[in-house]
């Protein structure tokens, strides 16, 4: 236990890429109540959120500091599927929400590498997804953010409504305070299926061709380009670029006339 009540351990933390190890007390709060405790009476260092770990680096671990583990503050608020918002806990991770979406016809418009990564993370790192050329990072599909500032105070911020506290907040890593719950922006779908389509890419001049000429069609593009080739074939590379598949195209797959590769999930 700390010294103001709130259960604390100290532990060895790592980002992604599990390098560079510093130890932190780690607080996990089970509700808001517990989280203001633990900001209100932060140590010298200071306090930092940490949602399921995957930074790259070392943003989420506040050597010899405290971190408060949002993972608990998942809760489903509200789902509003004729409006297409989604409130839910900075806690969830975006994983659960895709479960939770894809059977009702929704999406999150902007999903990273991995669904291991939750909502206050999304936001505060303002993750970008394959989709990024279309509908940019994850924040510009925020309608808006409840935050405990580190005075603790409980704040409501958008665009509209305190626009340059949500601003510094949507990618801020952290800095303006805890992300408590978040209303989504959704996007439709006719099914849980993508259309993808595969090519293969000569050089780095070649992907980069394809990709200015072609990615205006789908709403997602990646390429895995060889940075270890020599010579004529350095950045030669696979091109993968998709949409969401339509009901109709489903229903042709059915009447085997296959267009369809990889779920969504």
């Amino acid at each position: 236990m700390s010294a103001v009540g709130v259960a604390a351990e100290p532990r060895l933390l790592t980002g992604w890429g599990r390098t560079a190890p510093t130890l932190a007390t780690v607080t996990e709060p089970a509700d808001v109540a517990t989280l203001r405790t633990a900001v209100e009476h932060a140590p010298a260092r200071g306090v930092v959120a940490r949602g399921l770990g995957r930074s790259y680096g070392d943003a989420a671990q506040n050597a010899g500091g405290a971190v408060l583990c949002t993972t608990a503050l998942d809760a489903v608020r509200r789902l509003d599927l004729d409006g297409d918002l989604l409130t839910v806990g900075a806690g969830a991770s975006l994983a659960s929400l895709t479960r939770l979406l894809v059977p009702r016809g929704r999406f999150l418009p902007v999903v990273p590498g991995t669904g291991h990564v939750t909502v206050g993370g999304a936001i505060a790192s303002d993750v970008h997804g394959k989709s990024h050329h279309r509908d940019g990072g994850f924040a510009a599909h925020v309608a808006c953010i409840e935050l405990l500032t580190p005075d603790g105070e409980r704040r409501r911020v958008s665009h509209d409504e305190d626009g340059d506290l949500f601003a510094a907040t949507a990618g801020g890593m952290g800095l303006t305070g805890v992300i408590l719950e978040a209303t989504l922006r959704l996007l439709r779908i006719e099914s849980d299926r993508m259309v993808v389509d595969t090519e293969r890419a000569r050089d780095l001049d070649d992907v980069m061709a394809r990709m200015e000429s072609g990615d205006a069609r789908y709403r997602y593009s990646v390429a895995w380009i060889d940075c270890l080739a020599r010579g004529a074939r350095l950045g030669r590379s696979v091109l993968i670029r998709g949409d969401h598949a339509t009901a109709d195209q489903v229903a042709a797959e059915r009447d085997g006339k296959p267009t369809l590769a990889a779920p969504a999930d």
